[in-house]
């Protein structure tokens, strides 16, 4: 099973749109290489940018013989409007205003507007609260072949996009 780490402005509507200040910034902070294709392959500064936690993990850099995505590597998307990305593990989310559980959230979550049949409360399905298991946005950094919780971004990664973008940033996780 392969997962992937996604960092995002924390407004799935941010107004941020420019991937080619995205890309100058994460190639002068070392996450990805100087290179004109997406996927990248990860930077010089990646083993300090993402931390990973717990056991040394065993990662590939470099695409494997077979031609799988089976290696660590970065992909930029860019969307017109915000993309909810769940995952094969995604938990059930809540409802942010009374915290009511969505069990069946597969099957109700078919729109992108949201009605608690618990307080009442409306929303997007982007602000439900789905912890780290699952986020949305309109541009979003991946960082493929990364388990739920095994790394996460370091504060002065998050703060530089935060600078270049003046919005906070956050990050969540995503399985095939």
């Amino acid at each position: 099973m392969n997962g992937s780490l996604f960092l995002t402005p924390q407004n799935p509507a941010s107004k941020f749109h420019d991937l080619q200040a995205l890309k100058l910034q994460l190639v002068k902070d070392g996450l990805i290489l100087d290179r004109d294709n997406n996927p990248y392959t990860c930077g010089d500064e990646f083993a300090k940018l993402i931390i990973f936690m717990g056991c040394s993990p065993h990662l590939l850099f470099e695409p494997p013989e077979d031609g799988s995505d089976n290696y660590c590597h970065i992909i930029l998307h860019q969307y017109t409007s915000a993309k909810l990305f769940t995952g094969s593990q995604t938990s059930p989310p809540r409802c942010p205003a009374c915290r009511y559980r969505i069990a069946d959230w597969k099957q109700t979550l078919n729109t992108t507007h949201w009605h608690c049949p618990e307080c009442g409360h409306d929303t997007d399905i982007f602000h439900l609260d789905w912890k780290q298991n699952a986020g949305a946005g309109s541009l979003l950094i991946e960082i493929k072949n990364i388990f739920p919780g095994e790394a996460v971004p370091v504060d002065s990664l998050l703060n530089a996009l935060k600078g270049l973008s003046g919005e906070k940033w956050r990050y969540f996780y995503t399985t095939n």
